[in-house]
């Protein structure tokens, strides 16, 4: 494992972003973990953890080599008062990319001031068709890549042409569970105008490009 190879996975706990990790390992990475927390409330089970930290200790017990053991896990609701609070009322706001755009900025602001080059995420192609998750089309997904290329941080999407099918069997085959254990969005597979959804990244970012320029001199996280 070359350890100048590093990716940054976003994992939300669910079978898509547990799946991206499997995969960004067959690919030769080192992987680390990061999971951003809105401040919305999480699904926790029996023992009071999440899906996140569920799959996390799978995870690390089948790949301990090639995982990062010290997760991130970032809790910051400034990009989502500013870009969806904040601007409600005063112009059309999409939820999915409110949040979309905040983890991505706080994925890009840790990257730059850990010296890595390289972030994946489990967008896939089957959510976007099938629940709608306007984040997750090829638009935004391509959005995203030029944004991240901005910070000369490549964009990885593994699995984004696979099928619900295809994504559950890379989890079985190293022993993880394949059920859905991650909280849905209280805006899944709620319909938006693809325009207003463009309209409002593009109003969006140069906020976020100007948070990033103010926090990314602050001390490494």
């Amino acid at each position: 494992m070359n350890s100048k190879k590093k990716v940054l996975v976003l994992f939300s706990g669910g079978r898509d972003s547990s799946a991206t990790v499997v995969e960004m390992i067959r690919a030769g990475y080192k992987v680390k973990l990061f999971t951003y927390r809105s401040g919305f409330p999480e699904l926790v089970g029996r023992n009071g953890d999440s899906a996140p930290d569920i799959r996390y200790k799978e995870l690390l017990n089948c790949f301990s080599k090639s995982i990062d053991s010290d997760r991130i896990i970032k809790v910051n609701m400034y990009l989502i008062r500013k870009l969806g609070i904040e601007k409600t009322n005063k112009t059309h706001v999409v939820y999915p990319i409110v949040l979309a755009l905040a983890i991505h900025v706080n994925a890009i602001l840790y990257c730059v001031k850990n010296n890595i080059k390289h972030i994946a995420s489990g967008y896939s192609g089957y959510q976007a068709r099938e629940d709608r998750y306007i984040e997750q089309h090829d638009t935004f997904c391509n959005l995203s890549r030029n944004f991240l290329a901005e910070y000369n941080i490549k964009y990885h999407t593994p699995i984004i042409n696979k099928t619900k099918e295809e994504i559950i069997d890379i989890l079985e085959q190293c022993g993880i569970s394949s059920n859905s254990l991650e909280s849905k969005s209280v805006f899944g597979a709620v319909s938006f105008d693809i325009n207003k959804a463009l309209k409002f990244w593009e109003e969006s970012l140069p906020i976020c490009r100007e948070y990033i320029k103010n926090m990314k001199f602050l001390k490494n996280e």
